[in-house]
């Protein structure tokens, strides 16, 4: 039991950190959807990301690598790896299967691209999960963990944290849109302004 519940510990913290990781690259990379937002705040999202185009490339690649790397743990069947089947085979093989289309493609893209880099893999034939299966995946595995966590600890979670992550990536991008905007009206009064020959203050 002892070995169980360090399992149940670990994964707490790694399910609240993958989780927070997809809700990152989603943030980024399905804000220019149409069909996830608005055209109109796909545009707006597209705009901002193009300003900023280094810094949103690396943190939309980092988020999803990390967050596909993390939460393969759960699945590891190596004998001295952390996995959630090694609380309770039962379980999470019900869990498993019932999800394990989504599992295929995670784990088909952590092999074959992001833990290691297969040779004869080419990264246009890996398939990203579509947001609608992601977001049920995650929710079926936040009631996978509090299942095994009441059964073992006698307690669950609330894996809420990425209501944070949602609305400060949120203010990012009206933050960035606000200094942008204030960037365009200082060049505006520098040198359209101020340098113009034909102020009232010239004549």
């Amino acid at each position: 039991m002892e070995k169980e519940k360090i399992i149940i510990k670990y994964f707490l913290g790694n399910i609240f950190e993958a989780k927070s990781h997809y809700t990152g690259w989603k943030m980024i990379h399905h804000a220019r959807s149409i069909g996830v937002v608005s055209k109109e705040m796909a545009e707006r999202y597209a705009e901002i990301q193009k300003q900023y185009g280094s810094f949103f490339t690396l943190a939309e690649r980092a988020y999803l690598v990390s967050f596909i790397i993390l939460v393969c743990h759960i699945f590891d069947k190596r004998s001295d790896s952390m996995s959630l089947e090694k609380v309770d085979k039962k379980i999470y093989l019900n869990f498993y299967n019932e999800n394990k289309n989504i599992v295929i493609q995670l784990k088909k893209a952590r092999d074959k691209i992001f833990a290691h880099r297969n040779i004869q893999t080419n990264p246009k034939d890996i398939v990203i999960p579509s947001v609608d299966d992601l977001d049920k995946f995650f929710l079926n595995l936040e009631n996978l963990y509090n299942t095994l966590s009441s059964k073992i600890t006698n307690s669950s979670a609330l894996f809420d944290n990425v209501e944070n992550v949602k609305r400060e990536i949120e203010l990012l991008y009206m933050n960035l849109e606000r200094g942008e905007m204030m960037r365009r009206k200082e060049i505006d009064i520098e040198w359209i302004w101020r340098k113009d020959s034909n102020k009232i203050s010239d004549k």
